[in-house]
């Protein structure tokens, strides 16, 4: 059990492991502060916060629909107001009053009025009384007809004016009416409320509607609640620091690299540390321009110099997850006004990855590239404005320069940033390679000046290897380059190589079998030597080493053997190791086949068997497992033999074939002029 524990931990600590939680700790940290930063210098001075004034005037960015519930509310008090209140009409009191007042008419009124009133009359003259009495029943009766539901005491006061009253005596005749009618003057609340919220619920939701560039709060207005949730809804943040959005960012950012990781294991794809380094960088400073270009109102007109740098130093398959999602994480993590920047954002960053995609890939010639890279560029400005115009966005004139230039700046930064990329990562663009495929580069000028034949051995095998790459779908540019600088080497010995030699001279007939051997094989370590005196790639390098895998000179072994020297073939063979990728084998297997014919049209001055000779070439080289660790299937192979023989049918023109016969005892695919140039 602990065993097993142990062997848990100890995979959980492996090299790789660390190594990814690394780098998405380095990701997630990066993307943070971009966001922060951007937060702090832009969207903390354009938020807002409910109860204050308005750092500026926020205009709406998309048309939308809403209920104003402070107008529906307002319009709900005010009708609720209209009611006083509700009467209720009752038989019962109406009977009532008049009973009292047919009782004060008689004179009777002990058991009518209230204690103080009976206090009050009692006190005056019966005459006085009587008079009252009689005034307040003709009031009273006259009250019910004009008022029968609702009595005020307004009502009352205004029967008042008698002439022959004094002014106590029309109190005492007030306060009379007014014990009598007191019930009739009631109002019922639970009658007036239900009334009161039957008038509200009659007022229905108030729908509003707003167009792109209608202003929602103007600057310095307080920010209502109202006003703060249609903010909201446009996609503008408060004030108060995103911290659930930032953790959000974080998480997905993390995500996405386990994607990344996961995807490229899958196929198969291989990174050392440098490699996860420069892509580190390359996006941080992606996610930069991103934010930048933001800030100033180019909503992620950045992710063009993303685009470059990605799909010029990785596979297409992997760039385009590393720009898709890349720019997607700039654009979240930079500082937008609203959420129709964001999305305007996420439609340049989309028309980039699809753009590059298809067009810079395929970058072979410096022209090819600046005409892909302003392609692409009018197709992001294309898409925007689209966009723009589809959601019906205001923008005015400022605001397409502003997109544009950003747009242009992040292509040149895009484009002059790669000598960066390739001076401290040794990464090979196709600018770089472009340079190290020039004539006049340093060691190729030396190749033809002190052995123009092996300078023109390369540029054959360069154009065989590049075209069968072609068809391949590889990068036929890398494979042109390491070409060209696979034989390098020669340089140090070029007259000892016999596509150096005059006709009739070879300096091996004056060495011992195993010292030609040594000589010839030294070549590959010679040229990882000139290499990194020339500061070659090291992607270059790998063609050095791998051209002749660890083939063996069999010409001068099975020639020791003979004169009776006791060796070993392991002093004939090259040290390897076999090729590793598909461009290098394409590379060993042009070689091979170039000094083959070259051999036999130098010896026959005929028309070789093409078809059979790249056939008996290719076949020696599979059953010798040098192709083993190549990712190459049989189809590939079938298709770079096809190239080959097409290729060397235009380099030969089309004679008269003659047959290959063998001799001199060579094995099955060993041609003297291969081992004795070494190529």
């Amino acid at each position: 059990m602990n065993n097993g524990e142990d062997g848990k931990k100890n995979r959980f600590f492996e090299k790789s492991n660390i190594e990814l939680l690394a780098a998405l700790a380095v990701w997630v940290i990066i993307l943070c502060l971009i966001y922060s930063s951007g937060w702090w210098l832009k969207e903390r001075d354009h938020s807002f916060s409910v109860g204050k004034p308005a750092t500026k005037t926020f205009f709406a960015q998309y048309g939308m629909n809403y209920r104003d519930e402070a107008m529906a509310l307002w319009l709900k008090e005010q009708w609720s107001q209209r009611v006083f209140g509700v009467l209720l009409y009752e038989p019962e009191v109406v009977s009532e009053i008049e009973e009292k007042l047919e009782h004060l008419e008689n004179g009777y009124y002990k058991n009518i009025l209230s204690d103080r009133l009976i206090y009050l009359l009692d006190s005056l003259p019966e005459d006085k009384r009587e008079e009252i009495f009689k005034f307040v029943s003709i009031a009273g009766k006259r009250l019910l007809k004009t008022h029968p539901i609702s009595i005020s005491e307004e009502d009352i006061w205004s029967e008042l004016d008698v002439p022959n009253f004094t002014a106590s005596e029309k109190n005492v005749a007030y306060q009379v009416l007014l014990d009598v009618f007191k019930r009739a003057m009631r109002l019922d609340t639970r009658s007036t409320k239900a009334y009161k919220d039957y008038l509200k619920n009659q007022i229905k939701p108030i729908e509003k509607s707003i167009k792109p560039g209608d202003v929602i709060v103007w600057k310095g207005e307080i920010v209502t609640p109202e006003r703060a949730e249609m903010l909201l809804m446009q996609g503008y943040l408060p004030e108060e620091f995103p911290w659930r959005y930032l953790s959000f960012l974080a998480s997905i950012s993390a995500l996405w690299g386990i994607w990344i990781r996961w995807y490229m294991k899958k196929k198969g794809i291989s990174q050392q540390f440098k490699d996860e380094a420069l892509v580190t960088m390359a996006m941080a400073l992606g996610w930069f321009l991103i934010a930048v270009t933001t800030y100033f109102d180019g909503v992620g007109g950045g992710a063009l110099a993303l685009m470059l740098w990605m799909y010029l130093i990785l596979e297409p398959q992997v760039a385009f997850h590393l720009v898709l999602g890349g720019g997607v994480l700039g654009v979240l993590a930079s500082p937008a006004y609203s959420l129709m920047d964001t999305i305007l954002g996420l439609t340049a960053v989309g028309a980039c990855t699809c753009g590059g995609y298809l067009l810079v890939p395929k970058v072979r010639s410096r022209r090819k590239l600046y005409s892909s890279v302003f392609t692409v560029a009018a197709l992001v400005i294309l898409a925007v404005l689209s966009a723009v115009f589809g959601f019906a966005l205001p923008m005015n004139l400022r605001d397409v320069l502003v997109f544009i230039l950003s747009v242009v700046v992040s292509s040149i930064i895009g484009v002059a940033v790669l000598p960066l990329w390739e001076r401290v990562f040794g990464v090979l663009t196709p600018l770089k390679l472009l340079d190290l495929t020039h004539p006049s580069h340093a060691l190729l000028k030396r190749l033809q000046l002190e052995a123009p034949g092996t300078y023109h051995h390369s540029l054959m095998v360069g154009t065989l290897a590049e075209s069968a790459a072609e068809k391949l779908g590889l990068n036929s540019l890398l494979v042109k380059a390491g070409a060209y600088f696979h034989d390098i080497g020669k340089l140090r010995r070029p007259h000892f190589f016999v596509e150096n030699q005059r006709p009739g001279e070879n300096v091996h007939d004056e060495l011992t079998p195993s010292m030609s051997a040594l000589v010839i094989v030294s070549h590959v370590r010679d040229g990882v030597e000139l290499a990194k005196d020339y500061q070659l790639p090291d992607r270059i390098k790998d063609f050095i080493v791998e051209h002749h895998g660890t083939t063996c000179l069999q010409y001068f072994y099975k020639k020791a053997k003979m004169a009776g020297d006791y060796v070993s073939v392991a002093q004939f063979c090259y040290p390897g190791p076999k090729p590793k990728s598909a461009e290098t084998a394409i590379v060993m297997l042009a070689d091979s086949v170039e000094a083959a014919v070259r051999s036999v049209w130098q010896e026959e001055r005929t028309m070789p068997d093409i078809e059979g000779l790249v056939y008996d070439v290719v076949e020696t080289k599979i059953k010798d497992s040098q192709l083993d660790e190549a990712p190459l299937t049989l189809r590939d192979v079938h298709i770079i033999r096809e190239s080959f023989i097409e290729s060397l049918r235009h380099m030969y023109h089309s004679r008269k074939i003659a047959s290959l016969e063998p001799e001199n005892n060579k094995t099955e695919g060993d041609q003297s002029g291969d081992e004795e140039s070494g190529n």
